[in-house]
């Protein structure tokens, strides 16, 4: 029925979702999951949860279409400032709001772990380029729309999964759980201890083999951040394997991590969110879920749907008996509150501290996005993401272990907080990178980072974008180079020394046109 370049969402929760998109994956094209902050509910153990889903697929490997959607700006309930720090770039803030991502965490709390809210759905049509006028109640929800607005044809099905359509008849979350896939592990598993030669060690060399070397249900906490199969530039991996020859590598590694893992341990595993269902669907059966945490970490923009969601699978060997200390770290900054350390201050000292729970949604945790704190490593994690996972998880003491370490933010988080750790990497670079890094935790309880001088420039980028939106507003349309030279006191050459390309000169701009209504056409090509 649906035909190349359509579209198909699929709603749920994400425990039970992984298999379904697994499935879908090998018929359709996987684009994105959508995670949804939704009402509390909470687990009988892990973490709180707000997080439900919506899978979108598309027929075919060439074109879709879906409309770029915004949604309002936020602003911090004290310093007044937005709520995502543009990182002094305010100038270049959309009127009409941010552009959404695949995390929404913005709609009002809904129940949309068996159903879909009506703002969820509302979105979901926006994307496809249908709004519902004021009188029309959803016509397309068993068959399609024939009004003269709207052109594609649109199924919803079943009823009982939109919100008020026979709520009384919706079927629980259960209904996607496959029955005998629930994982068969030992009630008898002994934990081992380890030699002493086989923790506070960085090995170099392929982690399967080296895996093998540990005895069963002897680590306390696994973490990996696998290569992304992105084409990334590594040293020595190669990051665009097949899929199949990609996800047969990390299930050998992920068996041993499940062999060795202590019976009240910890797995976490970073991915993207295609890649964490395919984990997800082969944990299932081995261990016992307890969260797909959303990493809310946007990075670049691009794309209608601006990609931020890391998806950051939390599995245990028992279902309910394992380390887990949320107790101490169980509530965060409310987020009506932004991350600036002078709001922060002053909120503190004003007497105004807000919590709200820790939850599998974080977006309180930022990327690397200074070259200060980065080593030649073209993902590494910020430090603040694995000192929450080994706090959470850990007690001093105790034994985490990367297979896949990079440059050692795991070990090195885990020497910092007191605990054991066991290190393994391919690459001699990164392990030569992390032996000095831990040297440096052991001898001064810090890794120094050294300063990085920003090249001095004659004009900033705010600078001369404030002065081509001046311009805008004074000729009624975007600037041409042209125009720079005849009414500018900047020169042409600050310009097209400092940016790319003049599209991107014109960003604050555009906004400018936008606002007072001006036509995309007056928009003048680059300068490539």
């Amino acid at each position: 029925m649906l035909k190349n370049g359509g579209l198909l969402f699929v709603q749920g929760r994400p425990e039970y979702l992984p298999d379904l998109g697994v499935y879908l994956d090998q018929r359709l094209t996987f684009k994105y999951w959508i995670a949804i902050q939704s009402t509390l509910h909470r687990p009988t153990a892990g973490l709180p949860s707000v997080h439900a889903a919506v899978l979108l697929f598309t027929k075919g490997h060439g074109r879709f279409n879906i409309n770029r959607v915004r949604f309002p700006h936020e602003y911090c309930a004290f310093c007044g400032k937005p709520l995502r720090d543009w990182g002094g770039k305010t100038h270049l803030m959309h009127p009409e709001g941010y552009a959404i991502s695949d995390v929404w965490t913005s709609l009002p709390p809904a129940d949309n772990y068996t159903q879909i809210s009506k703002p969820v759905l509302d979105t979901i049509l926006k994307l496809i380029d249908h709004e519902p006028q004021a009188s029309e109640s959803y016509p397309m929800l068993d068959g399609y729309s024939n009004s003269s607005h709207w052109h594609k044809r649109v199924i919803i099905a079943p009823r009982e999964s939109v919100e008020g359509m026979n709520r009384s008849v919706a079927q629980p979350a259960l209904q996607y759980h496959l029955p005998g896939l629930e994982p068969n592990l030992s009630s008898h598993l002994i934990t081992k201890t380890l030699d002493a030669g086989l923790w506070n060690v960085v090995h170099h060399g392929d982690a399967v083999e080296i895996l093998k070397q540990y005895p069963d249900n002897s680590i306390d906490l696994v973490f990996a951040d696998p290569p992304y199969n992105l084409d990334k530039s590594y040293n020595i991996y190669n990051d665009e394997l097949e899929s199949k020859a990609y996800l047969s590598w990390c299930n050998a590694w992920l068996q041993e991590y499940i062999r060795i893992l202590k019976p009240t341990g910890s797995l976490y595993l970073l991915n993207l969110p295609r890649w964490s269902m395919y984990h997800a669907s082969f944990l299932n059966k081995r261990l016992y879920f307890q969260n797909w945490i959303v990493w809310d970490a946007l990075s670049e923009p691009r794309g209608k749907l601006m990609p931020a969601h890391y998806g950051l699978l939390f599995y245990t060997k028992h279902p309910t008996d394992f380390t887990f200390n949320y107790e101490q770290f169980k509530e965060i900054e409310s987020h009506q509150f932004c991350l600036r350390s002078s709001c922060i201050r002053k909120r503190k000292l004003s007497g105004i501290d807000n919590k709200e729970p820790l939850t599998d949604i974080w977006s309180d945790i930022h990327r690397l996005k200074h070259r200060r704190d980065r080593d030649y490593h073209p993902c590494q994690l910020p430090d603040a993401l694995l000192e929450r996972i080994i706090r959470l998880s850990t007690n001093e003491g105790d034994i985490v272990l990367d297979a896949l370490v990079g440059t050692g933010t795991t070990v090195v988080t885990a020497a910092r907080l007191g605990r054991r750790y066991v290190a393994i990497d391919i690459d001699e670079t990164y392990v030569a990178i992390t032996r000095e890094k831990l040297r440096q935790v052991e001898n001064q309880g810090y890794v120094q980072r050294r300063s990085i001088r920003r090249k001095r420039t004659r004009y900033s980028k705010k600078e001369l974008q404030l002065e081509l939106k001046r311009l805008a507003l004074t000729l009624g349309r975007l600037p041409t180079p042209e125009d720079v030279q005849q009414f500018s006191s900047y020169s042409l050459e600050a310009f097209t020394e400092t940016f790319p390309t003049w599209g991107k000169a014109l960003k604050a701009a555009k906004l400018e046109v936008h606002n007072n209504g001006s036509s995309k056409n007056n928009f003048p090509g680059s300068m490539e």
